[in-house]
Parts: structure tokens; sequence; C-alpha cells
């Protein structure tokens, strides 16, 4: 059995090789590009989610920074309320006793208590009020930080990702697939000995 050299490849057939195993070069820098645009592309989701993250994470301490001030401006509220409720209170009770009225018994003992009964329930509501709005801004604050976590997540797992992708690698196995298809369009007594 006769063995062929490159020598005897006709001009065409010399060409053939020569371009496939151009192809299989451009095909092997064509999966170096292409490995290394993914990676650009996954590093730059990666960066994306964290400053979503941020973002979030941000927004999160704001919802908090907000129900301290409610909370305040309730406070201030609630402060300016039992003032008044005190000073009217006083007021009533100077008016009533300048014209003699006994405080401490019938009617009069009653619209006290009665009086000192609704500011007790102005109080409450007011207080209630308060804690209702603190929390639901608190409860903001934690939807926020367990978006901003999963966040987190997501951008450690396309940085791993990104730092996966191996351009070199997928450039390599281009042009071994390809030198493998260069070799095997050769004829097989191209590697008799």
């Amino acid at each position: 059995m006769t063995t062929l050299k490159w020598s005897d490849l006709t001009p065409m057939g010399k060409r053939a090789v020569g371009l496939q195993a151009a192809g299989a070069i451009g095909g092997g820098i064509g999966a170096f590009y292409k490995a290394q645009d993914e990676k650009y592309k996954a590093k730059s989701l990666a960066l994306s989610l964290q400053h979503k993250k941020d973002m979030t994470l941000f927004n999160k301490d704001m919802k908090e920074s907000q129900a301290q001030q409610i909370s305040r401006a309730f406070n201030k509220q609630y402060q300016i309320m039992t003032m008044k409720q005190g000073m009217r209170k006083s007021k009533t009770k100077t008016s009533f006793a300048a014209r003699g009225i006994d405080l401490g018994v019938g009617s009069t003992a009653q619209a006290f208590a009665s009086s000192d009964i609704l500011a007790e329930i102005d109080k409450l509501t007011m207080n209630s009020n308060k804690v209702r709005a603190v929390e639901s801004k608190r409860l903001e604050a934690v939807g926020l930080g367990i978006q901003g976590n999963m966040l987190g997540v997501s951008a450690s797992n396309m940085f791993a990702t990104a730092s996966s992708i191996d351009p070199f690698m997928n450039m390599s196995s281009s042009l071994l697939t390809g030198a493998g298809n260069v070799i095997g369009s050769l004829p097989k007594e191209f590697f008799k000995a």
C-alpha cells in the first residue's frame, strides 16, 4: 500500500487543506471572541444587578429614615394635642371654680370624666395611627432588604458565571475540532507508515 505525502497532493488539494486549516484557525479566533463577549455580557449583567442591589439597600435605609421621621412628627403632634387638652381642662376647671361650681360632684364630675375619656381615646387613636404608619414604612424597608439580598445573590451568580467563561478554552476546543476536521478530510493513505 502506498503512502501519500504533502508533495503528492494536487495544487487544488493543497489549497483545500490550507483553506480548511485557515477556516479552523478563523473558527478558533471566532470562538475566542464569542466567549470573550459572553464573559463581558455576564460581567455587565452582574455589575447591573450589583448596582440595583446597592440602590435597593439605599432605598431600604431611606424607608427606615422615613419611619423615624414619621415617628418624630407623630410625637410632636401628640405633645401638642396633650398640651391643648391639658390647657382646655385647666381653663374649664378654673372657669367652673370661679363661678363657684363644685367640681367633684354630679353632672360636673361626669362632664370632666367624659372629657378625660375622650382625651384618652384621642391619645390612643393618635398612637395607633403612629404605630401603623411607622410599621408600614418599616415593612416596606424589610421588603426592600429581601429584594436587595436576592439581587446580591443574582449578582454573585453572574460574577461566578463570568469567571467560569474561559475564551482560551473555547478557542482551543474549536481549534482541536477544526484540526480534527482537516485531518479527517485527508486521504487515509496520507497516514500509512
